[in-house]
């Protein structure tokens, strides 16, 4: 059974701030509380209970804490960019997209951060040297900034995507072990928090299974008492990929570790039908060419934000994403809530693609993702914010007001 977090004030907040209508990127709100509290521990007993979260990778700084409230979520997840910050320390305390992660926790939401180091085209630093030395004083400074506003603090975002595949390594081990010892010297100071390893991504595929640094960082995994779970990114085609990536990992770490799925989607399977034809019935109520692919209309929509209903009409009369429009119910209830390790997965958010770029064939469709459609669709008219998706935020919300 999960913990209820909203308060009869948190009730009322709610009704206060869902009346007014606010923007997708609005200011930090004067009454959230962004100081630093007293260092303590979390309870961790919610690491007993199975969640649906939101997610909103980098874009912290577009979290709009109304249209979270309308999602009736507990959990609120997003990552950092390590280097962003080791570059301009500075920006660890006037950056917006951490000021506006802090405020998450005034509205009752549960959080989790990941820290994401990109070493793509340069190399780790050796073990030992001034410039490990360097990189983890800051990754201090960070914690010292996010550390009492958090929840579960993950150690690294999709590794291996990050990293040059010539540098999968002893290198690359020895840095995430490193800051992963950090992390929890910083806890034994100010506060245990479960700390999470990951996130590793295609873990269904027998190319990641049978990279050794992964294995070796899968053993310090399940071989550190400390290490409350792992962290998975799951997208995928087929059902079975996303069980053979969490019965990989199940069957990895200990019987007392949790298992995250921070990011997952469909996004690989609705990149194999970007080519196909859009709907005739759809085209000729709507006057576009039957010739259309569904790309073509995608970046139609992206770059005019149509009505919603004729958003949904396209989707609902694709059977390529109708006959997934349940992804979210049969994902949590069938697959996720079957493993007794499973804790916590996180669902995108909202839409993200630059204004003016085209969308084609061979785009990753990310944005078919969103719980809002705040890029495909005009705004609400009545109160000018952003809409929800077609089919994922029905299910989103079923499966808060079952849990709850």
């Amino acid at each position: 059974m999960r913990y209820i977090y909203r308060t009869s004030l948190l009730v009322l907040m709610i009704c206060l701030f869902w009346s007014c209508a606010s923007s997708d990127n609005d200011p930090v709100d004067a009454t959230d509380d962004l100081g630093q509290s007293d260092d303590g521990p979390v309870d961790t007993s919610f690491l007993e209970t199975q969640n649906l979260g939101v997610n909103f990778n980098e874009q912290l700084d577009y979290i709009d804490n109304d249209a979270l409230l309308a999602l009736h979520t507990d959990w609120v997840r997003g990552f950092v960019d390590f280097f962003r910050y080791y570059e301009d320390p500075t920006l660890i305390s006037s950056d917006a997209k951490i000021t506006r992660y802090l405020g998450l926790q005034t509205y009752g939401f549960k959080t989790v951060l990941n820290i994401k180091w990109l070493f793509r085209g340069s190399d780790y630093p050796a073990a030992g040297s001034p410039e490990m030395a360097s990189q983890m004083a800051v990754l201090e400074q960070i914690l010292a900034r996010v550390w009492d506003k958090t929840d579960v603090i993950v150690v690294g975002n999709e590794p291996f995507i990050e990293t040059d595949p010539e540098d999968y390594g002893a290198a690359m081990y020895d840095y995430y072990v490193e800051a992963t010892n950090v992390v929890k010297a910083y806890g034994e100071e100010h506060g245990e928090r479960p700390i999470f390893f990951g996130s590793f991504d295609n873990m269904y595929q027998s190319r990641r299974q049978n990279l050794e640094v992964l294995n070796d960082l899968l053993d310090f995994s399940s071989n550190t008492s400390w290490i409350a779970g792992v962290d998975l990114h799951i997208h995928h085609s087929s059902t079975q990929e996303m069980r053979d990536a969490l019965d990989f990992v199940s069957a990895r770490i200990r019987d007392d570790q949790k298992m995250m799925v921070s990011e997952f989607s469909l996004m690989k399977h609705f990149r194999s039908n970007l080519t196909g034809s859009i709907p005739v019935e759809f085209a000729n109520e709507y006057g576009f060419s039957d010739s259309w692919m569904n790309y073509e209309y995608i970046d139609y929509a992206l770059k005019n934000e149509v009505d919603r209903s004729q958003w949904v009409d396209f989707l609902s009369q694709s059977s390529w994403f109708e006959n997934r429009k349940h992804y979210l119910s049969n994902s949590f209830y069938d697959v996720f809530s079957s493993y007794d390790k499973f804790f916590l997965g996180t669902y995108a958010f909202r839409q993200s693609y630059p204004e003016t770029a085209d969308f084609t064939a061979t785009t990753d469709p990310w944005v078919l993702n969103g719980l809002y459609a705040n890029r495909s669709v005009e705004p609400d008219p009545a109160n000018g914010r952003f809409q929800f998706n077609y089919a994922w935020a029905e299910d989103f919300l079923s499966i808060q007001n079952s849990s709850n």
